[in-house]
């Protein structure tokens, strides 16, 4: 999320936008943005506390203060600060796997255009950036980021945390997709 953050600050313009992104108000927490794309009929939503895809009949989200992907169960997207515990379900299954679905392609599509527009070396940037933030938890560098999420996309019953993906003992080496 903070890499798409950065996205919205790009010195060369906001590659959210760029990239067919609308911009709104957030509805819930002031003083922040929203970001709206139509994705596999329904939307990526980004917002600085969530991202997901919401469909007609709901979608999966990451809720940054939950610390967990949900699906969620509203038609409407949630509004930041306001996750009420009926309108989600966290429970790691098939359900929810298939509702993140659509924001892992769109994730995986938009670090490539992101690429084709500002160069790869913008994520290593983005990345070299947070690894100097106090407080940030450690993330996988790009290139592993890309295969992490791919890997999650497609065989997520093998796939091991973040930050154990790509380490030497780990069976899912840098080479795996």
């Amino acid at each position: 999320m903070f890499f798409w953050g950065k996205d919205a600050v790009h010195p060369e313009g906001n590659l959210l936008e760029r990239t067919g992104f609308a911009k709104r108000p957030s509805l819930g927490l002031q003083g922040t943005s929203c970001y709206r794309l139509p994705w596999e009929k329904g939307a990526i939503e980004l917002h600085g506390s969530f991202a997901g895809w919401i469909g007609q009949e709901g979608g999966g989200f990451f809720i940054r203060p939950l610390g967990r992907c949900v699906r969620w169960l509203d038609s409407a997207p949630p509004i930041p600060g306001q996750w009420p515990s009926e309108s989600y379900a966290s429970r790691a299954d098939e359900a929810l796997q298939s509702a993140v679905g659509p924001l892992l392609d769109w994730w995986l599509a938009h670090d490539a255009h992101v690429a084709q527009l500002v160069g790869p070396q913008h994520r290593e940037n983005c990345y070299r950036h947070y690894q100097n933030l106090p407080g940030t938890r450690a993330w996988l560098c790009p290139e592993l980021g890309r295969a992490w999420v791919t890997r999650w996309r497609d065989h997520s019953q093998d796939l091991p945390r973040a930050r154990r993906f790509g380490k030497p003992d780990s069976p899912h080496q840098k080479t795996s997709p």
